[in-house]
């Protein structure tokens, strides 16, 4: 179920998915600027940056089944084989930080295996 709130400058999306699904949130923009994908846990902790526009997949980003797909003015944050790890809030930043915000909650249901 995923819920917009398309009258307001920023939006919210939820999502929930089992274990091993690949999840989508797309993030459209109008401005040329790039944009800023983060990930925190639940609303009191830390952000951890996953994509800074032109610097691509950073640290947290890379070491993750992570990806964005770029495509005029649409940056996408892939996550492949989602966990339970995987559940929290991802939020997309507009022109590198100081535009709009697009925030997307994801709960992720079933057993993650650690090998």
């Amino acid at each position: 179920m995923c819920c917009a709130f398309s009258d307001l400058p920023d939006s919210y999306y939820y999502r929930t998915a089992n274990v091993g699904q690949t999840v989508k949130f797309p993030c459209h923009t109008k401005l040329p600027e790039n944009v800023n994908w983060v990930h925190f846990d639940d609303m009191q902790s830390a952000e951890k940056f996953i994509y800074l526009g032109d610097n691509g997949l950073v640290a947290f980003g890379r070491n993750r089944p992570f990806a964005v797909l770029d495509r005029n003015h649409s940056y996408t944050l892939v996550i492949s084989n989602v966990t339970v790890n995987d559940s929290g809030y991802y939020r997309c930043d507009e022109d590198n930080g100081l535009g709009n915000r697009h925030f997307f909650g994801l709960t992720v249901q079933g057993i993650s295996f650690i090998s």
